[in-house]
């Protein structure tokens, strides 16, 4: 779609929004990535192009291209907006190097690599004996946005005959602007790749520094963090609004759309913020400040709206002690906790250890607590023996039990309220959040609250190796191979593990020499 956009912006760039509204409903047809977990993960992955293309979305992306192509050429000005003076003037014997010249411009831009002298010929051909007629133009626009070259990343290298061959600079250029910015380059990394200087040491170090202080950089950060701690699986926090329980849970002040949006973005502008301050992969674990605008989520989190721009403010409770603590992980989108769905999130999100598929008749409704029972009671008697006991016991309820001290909406509690069908209170027992929780086989503690949690988590470092595999896995979209990957995982989880700031882990997939080649078969 950023490629989309970049080919409408680079043709009209005063019109490009626009259009793109208008286009939407074409939009949401085109084919979607698809989210894949690595083997042995009941959940999450990161997003795979889909290789399995079928017709509906060959003629979705097929219908895009055309619906831009006609809006583009729709106007004698827009078509000569895109092709200049040469295009209406009275002369027509200069009409195909008219066309010419837009293709070796803006086709060369939307397809990232310079068109050879015969591609741009063929592509001119296509207009037939009116090059600058707008409906020939469209169809020539048509073609380009239908190239496999547009609609994928192709690499072919510089020495093709040989197993393993350095890219060009303008398929370097690509990988780069892609891998951080999820767009095409832009004019500077353009520039770079045209006079060579990409690929020297220096210019790619030049260029490598800048994509990292780009704000475009958010884009793939936010996809990352959001795939990566399975953000999405938060449900809506307005469905239950007319249920009577979850009426008297809330209170008087109900949840917004906005208010579910503005926890994921409170999750994404903690990562962001760590990077672009030069703080480390732990500063991210640990981070306790609010950076939301919503309402709602700030007084959750007991401290004003932030502005965007001052610091954000530090939330005032020491329990609340950073990511593991953040609304957008302990919200449910009910009345009750899921302490379940947090402990595996915990281990299999955060410390990559991975847990056994639950018995073919364990229930897939989470367990909700009763109008006599606590969730941790609920929880306890539902998990704690049989088949189940052996997971449950030792490794997915302690941590999730020791976030009991959230409630459903990510609000700090020392009692459980408890409630009828009809949504009366019927007790508030204490909340119990003592656990004895074990991270690996020499380091088990009991602990009480979530800042031990998160202090244990961070001082075992599995953190930084766990995050360190889920990029590798984002960054090169597959899992990893322990014979072919080895030295890249273990300069990632290097990175993480030694307080470097956490943008080095990103740069390092970029430093690595196998990003710079392409392997064949």
């Amino acid at each position: 779609m950023n490629s989309l956009r970049f080919a409408m912006a680079r043709a009209l760039p005063d019109e490009a929004d626009a259009l793109w509204t208008k286009l939407t409903p074409i939009l949401a047809r085109y084919p979607t990535d698809q989210r894949t977990p690595a083997p042995g993960d009941l959940k999450g992955g990161f997003s795979r192009l889909d290789q399995s293309i079928q017709q509906t979305q060959v003629d979705a992306m097929y219908d895009l291209g055309k619906a831009v192509a006609q809006e583009l050429t729709s106007t004698d000005a827009r078509r000569n907006a895109l092709l200049g003076s040469c295009a209406s003037d009275s002369q027509t014997a200069n009409d195909r190097a008219c066309l010419e010249t837009f293709i070796r411009g803006w086709g060369s831009r939307v397809l990232r690599y310079p068109l050879p002298a015969a591609e741009v010929t063929a592509f001119v051909d296509i207009a037939g004996a009116t090059p600058v007629d707008r409906a020939a133009v469209a169809d020539v626009i048509t073609t380009l946005l239908n190239s496999p070259w547009f609609l994928y990343r192709v690499e072919h290298g510089t020495t093709a005959s040989q197993p393993v061959s350095p890219l060009s600079a303008f398929e370097l250029a690509s990988k780069l602007s892609y891998q951080f910015w999820q767009a095409p380059p832009d004019d500077a990394l353009w520039a770079a790749a045209t006079d060579g200087s990409l690929l020297t040491e220096s210019g790619f170090n030049a260029q490598l520094d800048r994509i990292m202080k780009s704000p475009q950089l958010r884009s793939s950060l936010d996809e990352f963090v959001s795939e990566w701690l399975r953000l999405e699986e938060l449900p809506s926090l307005v469905a239950l609004r007319n249920d009577p329980v979850y009426q008297a849970f809330v209170g008087a002040r109900m949840p917004t759309d906005a208010s579910r949006t503005a926890m994921f973005e409170d999750v994404q502008l903690s990562a962001w913020n760590t990077v672009v301050s030069g703080g480390s992969v732990s500063d991210f674990l640990l981070d306790r400040r609010s950076y939301t605008a919503d309402p709602f989520l700030a007084a959750i989190y007991g401290v004003p709206v932030w502005d965007g721009s001052s610091p954000a403010p530090v939330i005032p409770s020491q329990n609340r002690s950073g990511l593991l603590t953040r609304a957008a992980l302990l919200a449910t989108g009910t009345a009750s906790t899921r302490p379940i769905h947090k402990g595996y999130l915990v281990r299999n999100a955060l410390l990559c250890q991975q847990v056994g598929a639950p018995p073919p008749n364990a229930s897939d409704r989470p367990p909700a607590p009763t109008a006599s029972m606590t969730t941790r009671q609920v929880v306890t008697q539902l998990t704690s023996g049989g088949s189940c006991g052996g997971c449950h016991n030792n490794t997915i309820n302690p941590p999730g039990f020791v976030l009991e001290g959230f409630d459903a909406l990510g609000r700090e509690r020392g009692v459980e309220r408890l409630y009828d069908p009809q949504g009366h209170e019927t007790a508030t027992p204490p909340v119990d959040t003592l656990a004895d929780v074990w991270l690996y086989d020499s380091e088990q503690r009991v602990i009480s609250n979530a800042a031990e949690l998160s202090r244990m988590i961070d001082e075992s470092q599995l953190f930084g190796s766990c995050v360190a595999q889920h990029y590798f896995r984002y960054a090169h979209a597959r899992v990893e191979s322990t014979s072919r990957d080895g030295c890249l995982l273990s300069e990632l989880e290097a990175v993480a593990r030694s307080g470097a700031p956490m943008a080095d882990l990103l740069k390092t997939v970029a430093n690595h020499p196998e990003f710079k080649q392409r392997s064949f078969p």
